[in-house]
């Protein structure tokens, strides 16, 4: 059976916006997986991937990616199979059978205060020092920064307004430094009062708006300017957000409604770091602390 899966895909992925609720970030990285297996496909001139195929691919995913990246491939490829078994009469699924990875436990990096700081005082370009401020001022998704316009910062009130995953809105305190910061970007660009501005809160050095992937490349660079023996990402400074909050005695509730999260069981992770941290300070303090 022939099958033109660029078609497939190009209905399927109206099917990801209209049902599915994902955000930007998601939705691209899901279109793109999807477009790497039949990339894939294509190479070995195959019209109905079999197990073998299959295997061979999920083989190349585990070689090149972690088990987080790879569970999201699959989970994207196999809602396209189970699309295209519903479009064209294929009998059945070739991704049904393969099971998602087993997840290891693994605690958030984040930055300590001092490195925090210092990468912040690295940067001395207007608009990259806004985008670092923000993020490590609210915690938000690399994906809601990209899609924030300037009326979304809310000057007088200390607020921003993102849309987060399944297209829900929130506020989201933000502190007076970064709106300083971000007052002082927008002015670069001519806007004194941002409420009425409905542009890209960030753009590129063509005037576009800025893409979720030049963003982390510039949290990345600034990082080693900053001489960081750390990858750090927006997600890492997002973290360190919710860390630096819960060590300064945040609650676990406010943490979540400020990050997004829909189960407070995925906000929780923080409090690893934070008992983590106590019993490193009790071992190093008290005095009985390793007798015996």
């Amino acid at each position: 059976m022939d099958l033109d899966y660029e078609a497939l895909l190009n209905r399927y992925a109206l099917v990801l916006l209209d049902s599915r609720g994902f955000s930007r970030e998601t939705y691209r990285a899901y279109v793109n997986d999807i477009r790497d297996f039949i990339t894939f496909m294509s190479e070995h001139q195959a019209g109905i991937p079999d197990r073998r195929m299959v295997r061979s691919y999920m083989l190349r995913l585990r070689t090149r990616y972690n088990r987080t990246s790879v569970n999201r491939k699959l989970s994207a490829i196999k809602g396209f199979f189970s699309f295209v078994m519903r479009s064209t009469g294929v009998p059945m699924n070739p991704f049904g059978h393969v099971r998602s990875l087993k997840q290891r436990d693994s605690l958030p990096k984040f930055l300590s205060h001092d490195e925090m700081f210092d990468l912040i005082d690295t940067v001395d370009d207007p608009r990259d020092r806004a985008i670092i401020e923000l993020f490590y001022s609210t915690g938000i998704r690399v994906g809601e920064a990209e899609a924030m316009k300037c009326c979304d910062v809310d000057v007088n009130k200390g607020f921003i307004m993102v849309i987060g995953k399944g297209s829900k809105q929130r506020h989201v305190p933000i502190g007076t430094r970064a709106l300083h910061v971000i007052g002082s970007y927008l002015k670069t660009r001519g806007i004194n009062d941002p409420i009425y501005c409905t542009e890209p809160l960030f753009l590129n050095s063509r005037g576009g708006p800025m893409r979720s992937r030049s963003i982390r490349r510039i949290v990345y660079q600034w990082s080693l300017h900053a001489a960081l023996a750390k990858h750090v990402s927006p997600h890492v400074i997002r973290h360190t957000f919710a860390s630096h909050m819960l060590d300064a005695g945040a609650d676990l509730r406010s943490i979540q409604e400020m990050l997004g999260h829909v189960s407070l069981s995925t906000t929780q992770r923080y409090t690893h770091l934070s008992v983590d941290k106590l019993m490193d300070v009790y071992d190093k303090a008290h005095p009985k602390a390793k007798e015996g």
